[in-house]
């Protein structure tokens, strides 16, 4: 390969590297990547695995318990001949075993309601998980739609200090030429610099949004990255808020905080099942089997280990009943205390479902205003540019002042400026509305 082609292809990777690290961020990729580096989505992660084994170890519980033992021991001196029932002074090695397995019959059903109750706990804990990663989105977009806000801000601001620059090249040469007072292109260049100033903190403003949406994402701080700046083309004309209560009615039925409340309101029935449980008898079923080996040193003791293993078998089979006669009432009040936190937790199901239709009232008729807004400010610009369009031509003809001018400008960049923070307002409500009716807005289903 010769040397001009080695160049080429080095250039084509460098430009395939850079290409990469300007990609363009779109606000489902940052979402995504905020859930997939987010530590405490991660710790919520892994509490639930934590949660599920313990549901599984409950269900286990309901297996027989089986152990099995064996022990052996040499004793010197005076000991117990098996054979003559003396004490006479020798040597014996002594070995046993024994197997042993038990099993719950009954138990009040504790041991079926515990299974129910971690499995309650469990779903809770994936829908707090879920509502965290609705959380975290929520915030990522707001980051997100701050930054695309002050970088249209920035443009707009810019926008106008190019038509003022354009204004005060005019004006110059009709000052030069004596159709123009000196006063007029100070009063311009007083304005330029105003202008030039404003755009410096809009686009600081824009840099200080960027580092909070790397904040949210969890993204390094040093590393480059940009996002699709283009204000998303959303049909805002026309558009209708949908009844508040149409939203509440469909939320409830998919919503993670709903859902979680009320896998903690089962949770907390069946722990007061369990306490109840406990107060009644408990049956247990139990069975052995168990032997032994023993040889003394110059005893005509001669049976093989199989052997005394076989003859000195023994099994036994037991039933053991268990009755709680006195606790010091303390199984009583655990009755209570768990029927108390039953009716806390109802109650806490019904405090949330209040605030959540509180919250959704409150989103639905803030997307009924900046629909209302939106459908004006559209009108408002556009006379905005033409009363702005007729002003640069009185101003021409000496029909106004420079300051008349400024003023219809800065109406006309002051009515684009609402217009955008009007419509990304809109776009973060309706998204937030889609959530509650359970749309797949963040790249994520319910």
């Amino acid at each position: 390969m010769n040397i001009n082609k080695i160049i080429i292809s080095v250039l084509l990777l460098s430009f395939g590297f850079g290409a990469a690290a300007q990609q363009e961020w779109k606000l489902e990729e940052c979402i995504q990547y905020a859930i997939a580096n987010n530590l405490d989505v991660k710790k919520s992660g892994i509490q639930n695995e934590i949660n599920k084994e313990s549901l599984n170890q409950s269900k286990r519980n309901l297996l027989p318990s089986i152990s099995m033992g064996a022990s052996g021991s040499n004793s010197y001196g005076k000991s117990l001949d098996l054979d003559k029932y003396e004490y006479i002074n020798m040597s014996q090695f002594y070995s046993s075993f024994g197997l042993s397995a038990g099993i719950d019959v009954f138990r009040g059903f504790t041991r079926q309601n515990t299974i129910s109750y971690r499995k309650m706990n469990y779903l809770a804990g994936l829908e707090d998980e879920k509502m965290q990663k609705y959380n975290l989105a929520f915030t990522v977009m707001q980051g997100y739609y701050n930054a695309v806000y002050y970088y249209g801000l920035a443009e707009i601001v810019k926008e106008q200090k190019q038509l003022s620059e354009m204004n005060l090249k005019r004006t110059q040469k009709q000052v030069d030429l004596g159709l123009k007072a000196k006063s007029d292109l100070l009063e311009m260049e007083s304005r330029l610099a105003k202008e030039e100033l404003i755009l410096i903190q809009t686009q600081n403003y824009y840099k200080t949004a960027m580092l909070d949406l790397k904040q949210a994402m969890n993204f390094d701080p040093g590393t480059d990255f940009s996002i699709d700046l283009l204000t998303p083309e959303i049909g805002i004309a026309g558009a209708e808020a949908r009844p508040a209560s149409d939203i509440f009615t469909g939320a409830l039925d998919f919503y993670p905080t709903i859902k979680a409340q009320e896998l903690r309101t089962k949770a907390a029935q069946k722990n007061l099942s369990i306490a109840k449980g406990i107060l009644w008898p408990s049956l247990t079923a139990s069975g052995g089997y168990s032997s032994y080996y023993f040889k003394t040193k110059g005893s005509d003791n001669t049976a093989t280990l199989r052997d005394q293993f076989k003859n000195n078998a023994g099994q036994s089979v037991g039933l053991s009943l268990n009755i709680p006669v006195f606790q010091r009432f303390g199984l009583r009040s655990d009755v209570k205390l768990a029927r108390l936190s039953y009716l806390q937790a109802q109650t806490e199901l019904e405090k949330t479902s209040q605030e959540l239709l509180n919250e959704i009232t409150q989103n639905s008729q803030e997307l009924e205003s900046f629909i209302a807004e939106y459908n004006q400010l559209v009108k408002q610009v556009d006379f905005a540019q033409v009363a702005y369009d007729a002003a640069e031509k009185k101003l021409d003809q000496g029909l106004i002042s420079i300051i008349e001018l400024y003023d219809s400008k800065n109406i006309l960049a002051q009515a684009k400026s609402d217009l955008l923070r009007t419509k990304l307002q809109y776009t973060i409500k309706q998204k937030t509305i889609d959530v509650y009716l359970g749309k797949p807005v963040f790249g994520f289903r319910q």
